[in-house]
């Protein structure tokens, strides 16, 4: 009975058995066809050109897909058309098999390949579009870059492994004079893998379709021509024109050089096949999760790449070398799998990700079949250029001329690319941008991700932080979202250091969505990265009934740096109701530097608590409010506690001479080193020697009196009441050195200095006299 489409565990289990089925039936080409069959065809006599035309062949006979499309849709079940045509795919490599000791003449031997091949062809051509809608139905859109990526893996490990093993064998036999005993055991293996492969695909449940498509042959012929009518198809198509050209100009030669030019073994060419698997198998995933995370066009682009530069490892082979060709193709083909891993994977999703859905049969087939023609057209031709440049160059330096214009033809295929375009894909720059930035520790934080549990999690997304692997914006988002606290602030505190749009989506997201879930970190990264958008929900936080949040919602506005944001702290600035939150808004209104909001912070200088007035304080002195010179002045009066040396300060900024004896006198009364400093800047501040004095008081033992001399000396020499005052000082006694420098007509402002001498006044008064004198 059919399975129902949307039981998705017994989908899952039929796509594993899929993967299985695939593993034999790549297994079973590898054997079957492939440099097996390219040496078979040299065996029994047949040239370059029976060797492109035997690999041409089977491309022209995708055309066959069209009516496969047609004709599936005219079928319920998925698996009883699939699995007949599939059947005969696998019957039509019967009679290769049994080849080698059939009584017939190299030439009909020749011709039978060619025709074997060619039908299975057709039998695989009529059951790829459905085969394909069947799988595509089954995956999720999401997923796609996963499960196929995997798939093909693991049927590029299953098909290398078989073809190393029928290499061994082949060169066993080679070297006993039974190349014919060779064939016919390789192509044996293979027949009974295709049946091995058989068995695991009748094990698939089979899908149902909502509704049969029966039309006419006008109308369904009439309705291949649907993708041609979609522009941004036609785009695709015309890129997969190009780029399959540019895949199928060298066909076979690259086996044929290997065996007819370098007269490599074929353990060598396996092992050059199984390094590719492991290629293969390393990067398929890592290139579906890029698919999945960036679209399948940024990724076909840097593989696309890629495999331009792939067919250059052949131009430093040279014959009778095998040491030295093994040195260069077998690490390089790890390289190439790797490669084509990406391209097999995006070139077929980009297909599926641009269909239409409800024609995706339609736009299958006509890919498939486009593809066909230009799998049988350019091989082709890459067989007509060797023909021309075999007259004029030696035979080796032939096939690498023909190389090098493989690699021209997949570098212009690129250029096709760039117009495509694909719902949901980042930009190329990004991903590249990405790619750049990934390091081994990353791709290992990525992996643990998802893994493990909250302390690992936690750890993992530590790493991406410090690593800033932006790569992993998504995963950072998507832990927000964790159940275990620790890891949602750690994904805060990790999206925070990453200066992308989507890492602000995310925390906007979190506080407009799970506003009750919200941790500090998470306003606080907001903060440092949000634009316009974050200011709502920010300012809406302000009345959060959890203080911490309220307090930090006024932080993260400050650092936002959005005037929109002023009103609102404003208002809570003005209520004396939360201390700590009319702190924080005070300070998020000192770094917008909100001028409209003197008033506001002036009466802010009256609040009973310190933290309070420190704060209006700040504000004052940073933003200059000179309106606010006349609340210091109160505020002062009022309070003497912590806050007051700040008040001080903030009267030297904006206040006058006059204030010099009151701030003086604060600064007698002052316990502490840090207020009373504070508070003689500010004093510093009204002479205009803050700077300098700063240096001072700031500066210890010798340093400060070698300062102090280098300041005093270029006056002191003709000042002697200056060089009495420095002395007295020098010697401990500075009270007296004050009160040596008063009275002065010149500068009364001394005179405030030996009314009050405050500790260190006189490196405040000494930094005056230098730059008055």
């Amino acid at each position: 009975m059919a399975a129902d489409a949307t039981n998705r565990l017994e989908n899952l289990r039929t796509l594993r058995v899929s993967t299985i089925d695939a593993a034999f039936a790549t297994a079973f080409i590898s054997l079957i066809g492939g440099a097996f069959l390219t040496g078979y065809i040299d065996h029994v006599g047949g040239n370059d050109f029976w060797i492109n035309l035997v690999g041409a062949l089977p491309a022209l006979a995708g055309l066959f897909q069209i009516l496969g499309g047609i004709v599936s849709r005219r079928f319920y079940s998925f698996k009883r058309y699939v699995g007949f045509t599939a059947f005969l795919w696998r019957a039509c490599y019967l009679p290769v098999a049994l080849l080698p000791f059939a009584p017939i003449p190299d030439r009909a031997k020749l011709v039978l390949v060619a025709i074997a091949v060619t039908l299975a062809a057709v039998m695989a051509a009529m059951n790829g579009a459905a085969y394909t809608e069947w799988l595509a139905t089954l995956v999720p859109t999401n997923s796609r870059g996963f499960y196929f990526a995997r798939r093909n893996a693991i049927a590029s490990g299953a098909g290398a492994s078989a073809g190393l093993v029928g290499a061994l064998l082949l060169d066993h036999f080679k070297k006993i004079g039974e190349k014919n005993t060779g064939f016919a055991i390789v192509f044996g293996i293979g027949t009974v893998l295709a049946w091995i492969s058989w068995f695991y695909y009748c094990q698939m449940a089979d899908l149902r379709r909502a509704a049969l498509v029966k039309e006419s042959v006008k109308d369904a012929f009439g309705g291949i021509w649907k993708p041609f009518a979609d522009r941004s198809f036609r785009l695709v198509l015309a890129f997969m024109v190009f780029f399959i050209a540019g895949q199928g100009f060298a066909g076979n030669l690259f086996a044929a050089f290997a065996i007819k030019s370098l007269e490599l073994p074929y353990a060598i060419i396996q092992w050059a096949g199984f390094m590719h698997a492991i290629g293969n198998i390393l990067a398929a995933r890592f290139w579906g999760y890029l698919a999945d995370k960036y679209g399948n066009k940024p990724v076909l682009m840097i593989v696309g790449a890629g495999l331009t530069l792939t067919p250059a490892m052949w131009l430093f082979c040279h014959p009778n070398q095998d040491m030295r060709n093994a040195m260069i193709l077998l690490p390089m083909h790890i390289l190439v799998g790797a490669t084509w891993a990406g391209v097999a994977l995006c070139q077929f999703n980009i297909v599926l990700a641009t269909a239409k859905p409800e024609e995706r049969n339609n736009y299958l087939a006509v890919t498939l079949s486009l593809q066909s023609v230009v799998g049988f057209i350019s091989p082709m031709l890459g067989a007509f250029t060797l023909s021309l440049f075999e007259g004029r160059f030696a035979m080796a330096d032939s096939y690498k001329l023909v190389f090098g214009v493989t690699m021209g033809l997949r570098l212009f295929a690129l250029f096709w690319l760039f117009p495509v375009r694909e719902a949901g894909a980042t930009n190329i720059r990004r991903a590249v941008r990405d790619l750049l930035r990934l390091t081994p520790k990353g791709l290992k934080a990525i992996k643990q991700l998802g893994k493990g549990d909250d302390e690992g999690r936690a750890q993992a997304l530590q790493s991406l932080a410090h690593s800033r692997t932006s790569m992993a914006i998504g995963e950072m988002a998507a832990s927000l979202h964790d159940p275990s606290p620790k890891v949602r602030r750690q994904a805060a505190r990790a999206l925070e250091r990453m200066a992308d749009p989507e890492a602000e989506e995310a925390l906007v997201h979190m506080l407009i969505d799970h506003p009750d879930l919200v941790e500090e970190e998470t306003i606080e990264a907001l903060g440092e990265l949000g634009g316009e958008r974050s200011v709502e929900p920010l300012t809406s936080l302000l009345k959060n009934p959890r203080s911490l949040v309220r307090r930090a919602a006024a932080r993260a506005l400050a650092r936002l740096g959005r005037a929109e944001a002023i009103p609102q702290l404003i208002e809570i600035a003005s209520q004396p109701d939360d201390p700590d939150l009319r702190r924080a808004a005070l300070q998020a209104l000192r770094a917008l530097e909100a001028d409209q909001a003197d008033i506001v912070i002036a009466d802010a200088l009256f609040d009973p608590t310190p933290s309070v007035r420190i704060a209006a304080a700040e504000a004052v002195s940073e933003m200059k409010l000179e309106r606010a010179a006349p609340y210091l002045r109160q505020s002062l009066s009022y309070y003497n506690d912590e806050a007051t040396s700040e008040v001080a300060y903030a009267l030297g900024v904006v206040g006058g001479k006059e204030d010099i004896p009151a701030i003086l006198a604060l600064a007698e009364t002052c316990l502490s080193m840090i207020t009373r400093r504070r508070c003689l800047l500010g004093v510093a501040r009204i002479l205009g020697v803050e700077s300098e004095a700063y240096r001072l008081i700031t500066a210890e033992g010798m340093a400060r009196d070698q300062a102090l001399i280098t300041l005093l000396s270029p006056i002191a020499k003709g000042n002697k009441r200056l060089r009495d005052a420095l002395e007295l000082y020098s010697g401990g006694d500075e009270p007296e050195a004050l009160k040596h420098l008063s009275p002065n007509r010149r500068f009364p402002e001394f005179d405030a200095f030996a009314e009050r001498p405050v500790p260190e006044a006189f490196l405040v008064a000494a930094a005056f006299a230098a730059k008055a004198s």
